[in-house]
């Protein structure tokens, strides 16, 4: 099976290669093996790239680079870990808010409900930032297709084997799993990661 990838430099579009697209409707893209999809926001062909990075001057460059350690909460069957870092907002752990709290009061108790709860919720977070140890192993692989989704107006969800390349080295950001989400904005901090900056400035695509 060939390899999928994203490639980028600062100042392109995303490349993707051997990478199925699935549109915000659920239904597979037809594409080429190779095709580039947008980042800065501006094309009106979203989610692929029209060249309007080209005349809106875009840099890509990432403002923030500055991972903390991950994070443990052990509890009596679960220990949730969590990258801070990759957080972008998705906002599915305030589904279960008696082990995640809130947005503006969040928190982590992997005792207040049961395991199982816990697995589902964790498994709803697209970009990596949320996973969790059980029986002894670290669980964060768990999508069942490699491809990449495009969320209406949002990231793009990275799912399974995919490897991304660019000129910043953010593969030494991503999570140390199967999944995470790449800015089509234009406004993350964290280019070419999400940062959750689709919903403050009025991005649609």
């Amino acid at each position: 099976m060939k390899k999928s990838e994203v490639i980028l430099t600062k100042y392109s579009p995303l490349m993707a290669v051997d990478a199925k697209l699935v549109g915000s409707d659920g239904s597979p893209t037809e594409t080429p093996r190779v095709y580039s999809l947008c980042r800065c926001g501006e094309s009106m062909f979203k989610p692929l790239c029209d060249g309007s990075h080209a005349q809106a001057e875009f840099v890509g460059e990432r403002e923030d680079s500055d991972k903390p350690p991950l994070e443990y909460y052990e509890g009596k069957e679960i220990t949730i870990v969590y990258d801070r870092f990759m957080c972008m907002g998705a906002g599915y752990c305030g589904e279960l808010e008696a082990v995640f709290g809130t947005h503006d009061a969040p928190k982590y108790d992997p005792d207040a409900a049961s395991a199982a709860e816990i697995i589902d919720t964790i498994k709803k977070c697209p970009s990596g930032a949320l996973t969790y140890i059980f029986n002894g192993k670290h669980e964060k692989d768990y999508c069942r297709e490699t491809c990449i989704v495009v969320e209406k107006d949002g990231p793009l969800h990275c799912q399974g084997d995919i490897e991304l390349k660019d000129d910043q080295s953010s593969d030494a950001l991503l999570p140390d799993a199967d999944h995470y989400t790449l800015c089509r904005c234009g406004g993350s901090k964290k280019k070419p990661l999400c940062d959750g900056s689709h919903e403050t400035n009025g991005f649609h695509g």
